[in-house]
């Protein structure tokens, strides 16, 4: 413990003063072309220090013994054993269904049940301890309830999936609705809107690009979840995998496991952006 404070404070200091010395400017706009490089420095220190702490072919010449931290190549020979003997690709596209189907699933009812809580005060009040068990409960428990209640089943994992993403997504259309402007509502009213008009052609209209963040960036937290989601009888999936290589002690296929699931996920993200420039080009026009 004291020596991650201490490690907490250097660091600290450390980007401190860098920030300082450099003179760099509140919220300045970076040409794109240095954020990658800067990007790209943090992943050279990364695999640097990665390198450094794995090098050595025996155990006692290792900063790190592999079983905590095994080595780059280490990790990069891991992928022919899972995708020949373990079915990494089918484990991919099980794991890409569940995530899709939970999070299409909470979408589907989060995002309407939001809106209508932001807009009439009954339905906010009526809902309103959906929105507090969100806020105070933590996900895990829902772990074992699922199984509860639907058993050692594929739709178990669905159903923790979509509510994992639906409690954080609800909070998230809740707010949005109610941060739209009333002088929209007000222009509206004056031209005789009904209040199903301020509903869906006013107040969602006006919120939907932002939704769409919303909808990416839960989309991304479902991937979080789903080594939780898959680490009770799943048989299949991506949690299936680091399941078993952690009962047999390849920690190199733990590592490789968790890069395929980050790579997915920005994937996903970036197409979730390009979907977002396409639907709503007005937000990045200069």
């Amino acid at each position: 413990m004291t020596g991650f404070v201490i490690f907490a404070l250097l660091f600290v200091g450390l980007l401190t003063g860098v920030s300082y010395f450099t003179r760099m400017r509140v919220r300045f706009d970076l040409d794109p072309r240095r954020a990658a490089l800067l990007t790209a420095g943090f992943c050279a220190v990364v695999l640097g220090f990665w390198w450094l702490a794995t090098r050595g072919e025996k155990i006692e010449d290792r900063w790190i013994a592999p079983l905590i931290l095994p080595g780059p190549m280490e990790v990069l020979q891991s992928f022919p054993k899972l995708h020949f003997e373990q079915g990494l690709v089918r484990s991919v596209w099980v794991s890409f269904v569940r995530v899709t189907a939970g999070f299409f699933l909470a979408a589907v009812i989060a995002v309407p049940l939001g809106v209508y809580m932001a807009t009439f005060r009954p339905v906010a009040a009526f809902f309103r301890p959906l929105a507090l068990a969100g806020a105070y409960v933590p996900i895990v428990v829902f772990i074992p309830l699922t199984i509860a209640w639907f058993g050692l089943s594929e739709t178990q994992k669905i159903a923790f999936l979509f509510i994992g993403c639906f409690v954080i997504l609800l909070p998230l259309v809740i707010k949005t609705i109610s941060d739209v402007p009333p002088a929209y509502l007000d222009v509206a009213v004056t031209k005789g809107a009904s209040q199903w008009q301020l509903v869906w052609q006013v107040l969602f209209p006006v919120a939907k690009a932002d939704l769409w963040d919303h909808l990416r960036g839960v989309y991304g937290v479902g991937w979080g979840w789903i080594i939780l989601a898959e680490v009770v009888n799943a048989e299949r999936g991506l949690g299936y995998l680091i399941a078993i290589s952690e009962r047999r002690g390849h920690t190199a296929s733990i590592f490789a496991v968790i890069i395929v699931i980050v790579a997915i996920a920005v994937a996903c993200d970036q197409l979730w952006k390009l979907g977002g420039r396409l639907l709503f080009p007005y937000r990045h026009r200069n």
